[in-house]
């Protein structure tokens, strides 16, 4: 492709100069041509610099100038023309034709000056846009503007907030749930105690809770206690211990007694100590255990557990046991993440507080950017408050969209059946965060977006052992499960689970139980109550209002409440495995 402007005008112009000048020196004489193509050659010769400067100009400008240098020589012939005779003929000229050659003359002055103007706005480049995901950047030439700078400048910090988020949700969710529970049991964590949790109310302030199994739970902050050793008895005891990033560092299942000794980063402790030392790689730190059976028996084991600091190993003081059953005008504190800059606070505690893993250097760099660095106070400036909480905002839109919208991309394994509706909540997920070539990311955030808490025996996949999770986020019409609707599920018979079943309803924007006037939440197998049809199958139904008759199979909803379904399957059998096993998908009542 040539320059512009084209060589053909370039020659058409200068053409125009030279034979003009030959064509009158030959009537007129030499001394025409040293006084007026004199004056008309510099003007060439200015011409063609100024369109070396314009040569790259987009279309629109090239054609502005383009129809500039047409009239441009058009009106230096007007002049070759009408100048000769003034120069050489001024007794036989008319006013008229003076007048003539006068406008003549200014025209020539206004397209010199147009295109000087042109000229000078080429040395500022030309700006053009391209059409992003992030909408229109503009370039001078190929040099990006300054505002478009500002522009991506912001878009850089908005989309890291974005992702830290989804990054920290394991940690924001365990060190809420640590201060949660410190402030529901009424107590500073400078001692090991364990909190009971059962029914409706108990267990309503943690994340995706269940309200037909108890939960004995113990969070120990270890910069405060120092070492904790905790007494597990033999018997049916089962459960793990997490780290901050909620990571398994002991499974309790091995039905035997067992002494522990949980150890906080570079702590110090007896090299003879007799048990099984527990090296936790952060301070902050859960445990949780459940007792298998039922009647008197459980109930001893579930208090059988002892827990005490290692500074009071020689004399250990009485274990203390927390029953929490808070009223209804008690203040409850809740396990779900915040969504303002308590958000961010909780992201603070973490990185002051704990070592910083090495997978984590360049997260740390990020928030380090946003007014978040180890051994620096949290002073955001107005601009880092509206980053990190639009930020805050899409990130947990993005965390929904992980969890609740698994993608066969980021999660080959998540659907069950061809079309069931239902995913599996831990899809493709180790509770182990740091694979051989990568660290998971995608499976944390999707999980501890809606639950707590992770062990080896919820992705067992052992026929009769462990626990498996399903869950439902949409109807069969792929619409989102709103409160003020009617909507059944039928449960085939003998659903696959060796120990029990059941269904829990959640509210969407906190992820627990949701509340109602019933005070119910769930159905499951062991329900004395539970009404099954002839073939063996439950219909379920889910609504504001109970169905006559079906009050027993009824969880009551909320209008303006959007919800989600989770499916339990205590002891998951082979059927589950081999996905042979039949789920439907929950129809809205029209």
């Amino acid at each position: 492709m040539g320059g512009w402007p084209p060589r053909t005008l370039m020659d058409t112009g200068e053409g125009v100069i030279n034979d003009r000048c030959s064509l009158l020196t030959g009537r007129y004489g030499s001394g025409y041509r040293r006084a007026f193509c004199g004056r008309l050659v510099p003007m060439a010769v200015v011409r063609f610099n100024l369109s070396q400067r314009v040569k790259d100009f987009s279309f629109v400008r090239q054609g502005q100038i383009k129809a500039i240098y047409v009239n441009y020589f058009l009106v230096v012939q007007s002049i070759l023309i009408m100048e000769i005779p003034a120069l050489y003929l001024p007794d036989l000229l008319t006013k008229e034709y003076r007048r003539a050659v006068m406008i003549a003359k200014l025209l020539i002055n206004f397209a010199g000056a147009a295109l000087m103007a042109l000229s000078a706005a080429s040395m500022a480049g030309a700006k053009s846009a391209e059409d992003t995901y992030v909408g229109k950047l503009e370039f001078q030439d190929q040099t990006i503007t300054r505002e478009t700078a500002e522009k991506l400048h912001r878009e850089i910090d908005l989309q890291r907030a974005s992702q830290l988020v989804l990054w920290s949700l394991p940690i924001t969710s365990l060190y809420q749930l640590y201060g949660a529970i410190n402030s529901n049991l009424n107590i500073d964590g400078e001692e090991p105690v364990i909190g009971l949790y059962q029914g409706y109310s108990s267990v309503y302030p943690y994340l995706t809770a269940n309200m037909t199994t108890p939960y004995t739970v113990s969070m120990l902050d270890l910069s405060k206690t120092g070492p904790v050793v905790v007494n597990i008895p033999a018997g049916g005891v089962y459960g793990v211990a997490d780290d901050a990033w909620q990571q398994p560092i002991k499974e309790i299942n091995s039905g035997k007694q067992e002494t522990l000794l949980f150890v906080g980063p570079g702590q110090d402790y007896p090299k003879d100590f007799k048990g099984e030392v527990i090296q936790s790689d952060t301070f902050i730190m859960l445990y949780f255990y459940r007792v298998l059976g039922t009647g008197p028996e459980a109930e001893k084991l579930k208090t059988g557990v002892s827990a005490y600091k290692l500074s009071d190993a020689a004399s250990p003081p009485k274990t203390q046991f927390i029953k929490y059953d808070p009223k209804k005008s008690d203040k409850v504190v809740l396990n779900t993440q915040p969504t303002d800059m308590k958000y961010w606070e909780l992201v603070n505690d973490y990185v002051q507080k704990e070592p910083m893993a090495d997978r984590d250097r360049f997260f740390y760099a990020w928030l380090k950017d946003l007014g978040i660095e180890k051994g620096k106070p949290f002073k955001p400036t107005q601009y880092q408050k509206e980053v990190l909480l639009e930020g805050l905002e899409v990130g947990m839109a993005m965390a929904q969209a992980t969890a609740f919208n698994k993608t066969r991309e980021m999660f080959p394994t998540a659907s069950y059946g061809k079309d069931s509706g239902w995913e599996g909540v831990m899809a493709g997920m180790n509770p182990k965060i740091d694979m051989e070539n990568y660290s998971q990311f995608n499976e944390r955030t999707s999980y501890t977006f809606e639950a707590v808490t992770t062990s080896a025996g919820m992705v067992s996949r052992v026929p009769g052992k462990g626990s498996a999770y399903l869950g439902a986020y949409y109807d069969a019409d792929g619409n989102a499960l709103m409160g003020g609707n009617d909507y059944t599920l039928k449960l085939e018979p003998n659903p696959p689970a060796a120990n029990f079943w059941s269904i829990t309803v959640y509210d969407i924007a906190n992820r627990l139980l949701v509340r109602n006037d019933i005070e119910k939440s769930g159905i499951n197998s062991r329900q004395e109550d539970l009404i099954k049809n002839a073939d063996g199958s439950v219909d379920l139904y889910f609504g504001p209002k109970s169905p006559r008759g079906k009050e027993a199979n009824w969880v009551q909803t909320n209008k303006g409440q959007s919800f989600f379904l989770y499916l339990r399957l205590y002891g998951p059998e082979q059927a589950y495995f081999d996905q042979t096993y039949p789920i439907n998908k929950v129809q809205k009542v029209k």
